[in-house]
């Protein structure tokens, strides 16, 4: 058998997550965010894809499919919450995690399929080891 081929028991679904990289989108207005995401994920076996405006994020989860997306609350044109709903609609199954340097209060997140809710600033393992298990 091959290395990367199924193991006993496995099927073809988990030997796709195994050798193909998972596509994340991260979706945030600020600069120094989007350096320290780049260096979050320097070195990881996934492929990133970045957006600076709601906008860009909606456009880019219409055309394309994302594992996973990370998204700020607070943009100057909307709000992370939508880009959120619309992976779901999108994705069955989508998992998002919101960034934010205001956290919402306990709930209010709930009808937004938000996997979960990280404050700024980022504790780089805890955001690597929350990614990883979204991602699992």
């Amino acid at each position: 058998m091959k290395a990367g081929g199924p193991k006993k028991g496995e099927g073809i679904l988990c030997v796709l997550r195994r050798i193909m990289p998972r596509k994340i989108l991260i979706a945030d207005d600020d600069p120094a965010m989007l350096n320290a995401y780049a260096g979050l994920f320097s070195g990881k076996d996934y492929e990133i894809t970045y957006a600076e405006s709601v906008a860009a994020a909606a456009a880019l989860i219409r055309k394309n499919h994302y594992d996973l997306l990370v998204t700020d609350l607070m943009f100057p044109d909307g709000l992370g919450t939508e880009l959120t709903r619309l992976f779901a609609e999108r994705s069955a199954g989508a998992k998002s995690l919101l960034v934010t340097g205001s956290p919402p209060e306990p709930g209010a997140l709930d009808h937004y399929a938000v996997l979960e809710c990280l404050p700024k600033p980022l504790e780089p393992e805890k955001f690597i080891k929350t990614v990883d298990k979204a991602l699992a």
